[in-house]
């Protein structure tokens, strides 16, 4: 697909090379990782060499870590009903683990994944065993066998997990409640405590750890409880309100960016984008072109200087084949049309492309400075949407493997992977895959 795509062979020839060298021996640490809801985060970095600069020096045991896979330091785990599947950068399955997943979250450390059963209220920790360390002037690269947490966390109904600042929030849509953890407690055997909880109202919520300690957590009325949040409420460390902004309805989906005076959160609102700069505890309102439309779902890319965000709207459905696009330094949004509705599984890589999938099985990939479509390709066949929300419909997904696009089929229970203007079917599975989550460990 155009310049990014044609290029894919050469960056993941450089991506595995480099993969090799760490693992032979040490050199300049340098980590960048993509995944399907974050990728790349600045003030992730920024907390994981710090919390990494505290560690020992890796023992001759943890030297062996480095030696089991010099292929490459890329973990990719696929979902499906029962369980998730555990892939290696060549797309071969490493392992195949029983876990009733009905869905899957990236922690911060990105390395671990909450496995969520939803309806039950069970999540569990899955380490994909690829991760980097930094020791000042040199890092590490290790690659250790996948494993699931012999404990469960418990919680009414855990839905959206966030990653920001080096922690990761879980909000609880039952009763409200907010659960969050920093990356040096993300162990798989031994239960972590969060060091930040405060209870809430039931609703379908979201939270977001902020660099300067506090956090950003969804609120709505106490006495007329709405399914979606009508706002934020920023807390200190110690759960006590510092502020409070109203003026969010209907909000659902967020993204952040940067860290400490640069960062910014976005949040999806109806007739608006609200972008929170916790640096100065300012909310900036960015209006919508359509007053009747709404924001559902933001993606970003530490590197990319905007968010790409959906657009919909009940009372002009053809809206639909909009999509957003916000500038982080100007604050502002426009609209771009693929003439096509699509699915909120999109992502934005490091040079600012973004990448929507049709309902037409078309691939479309943006250019998010200018606003346009520089690249269409078919990529899977065409599929409807179901009414709704579509909890019980699976839909197909998609993610950056080292800088590629691949996409969950599940019509056809395959992986198909992007690259050079043209699709490879990379994996055919026996089961039917529901989710994607791809790690890097350098």
């Amino acid at each position: 697909m155009k310049s990014y795509l044609r290029n894919s062979k050469v960056l993941v020839s450089l991506l595995l090379t480099v993969t090799i060298l760490l693992i032979v021996g040490c050199s300049s640490n340098s980590t960048s990782t993509t995944n399907e809801e974050t990728a790349s985060n600045e003030s992730m970095s920024e907390d994981l060499t710090s919390e990494n600069e505290e560690e020992e020096e890796p023992t001759e045991e943890n030297e062996e870590h480095s030696k089991l896979n010099e292929k490459n330091g890329t973990r990719i785990a696929v979902s499906y009903e029962e369980g998730v599947i555990i892939l290696d950068g060549n797309f071969q399955i490493i392992d195949t683990l029983e876990t009733d997943t009905s869905a899957m979250g990236l922690a911060a450390d990105n390395r671990h994944v909450f496995l969520n059963n939803r309806e039950e209220g069970i999540l569990k920790l899955l380490d994909l065993g690829v991760w980097a360390e930094s020791h000042g002037d040199h890092g590490h690269t290790y690659v250790d066998p996948p494993v699931v947490s012999d404990y469960e966390i418990h919680g009414e109904k855990p839905t959206h997990i966030v990653t920001h600042s080096g922690k990761t929030a879980i909000f609880y849509d039952g009763d409200g409640q907010v659960e969050v953890y920093p990356n040096k407690s993300l162990k798989t055997n031994k239960k972590p405590d969060p060091i930040f909880t405060v209870p809430g109202i039931g609703h379908h919520g979201v939270a977001v750890p902020l660099s300067n300690g506090n956090y950003a957590v969804s609120y709505t009325d106490e006495e007329d409880p709405q399914p979606l949040p009508e706002g934020i409420v920023i807390y200190d460390d110690e759960g006590e309100e510092v502020s409070r902004y109203a003026s969010c309805p209907r909000l659902h989906g967020e993204a952040s960016h940067g860290s400490k005076e640069k960062e910014i959160v976005a949040f999806g609102c109806e007739g608006q984008v609200l972008l929170y700069l916790p640096h100065t505890d300012e909310a900036i309102e960015v209006s919508l072109p359509d007053e009747e439309a709404r924001v559902g779902t933001i993606k970003s890319h530490n590197a990319s200087g905007y968010f790409l965000a959906n657009y919909s709207s009940k009372e002009k459905p053809e809206l639909g084949s909009n999509v957003s696009v916000i500038g982080i330094d100007e604050k502002s949004l426009k609209t771009v049309d693929i003439s096509t509705p699509y699915i909120s599984s999109m992502a934005v890589n490091a040079v600012g492309e973004g990448f929507v999938l049709g309902i037409n099985g078309t691939l479309y990939q943006l250019d998010l400075a200018s606003g346009t479509i520089t690249s269409e390709l078919q990529v899977i066949d065409p599929f409807e949407l179901a009414e709704g929300h579509g909890h019980d419909h699976v839909y197909p997904s998609l993610a950056l493997v080292n800088d590629q696009v691949v996409i969950t089929d599940p019509d056809n229970n395959t992986l198909i992977l992007v690259h050079d203007d043209h699709v490879d079917t990379v994996l055919t599975l026996d089961v039917q895959p529901t989710g994607i989550i791809s790690v890097t460990a350098f």
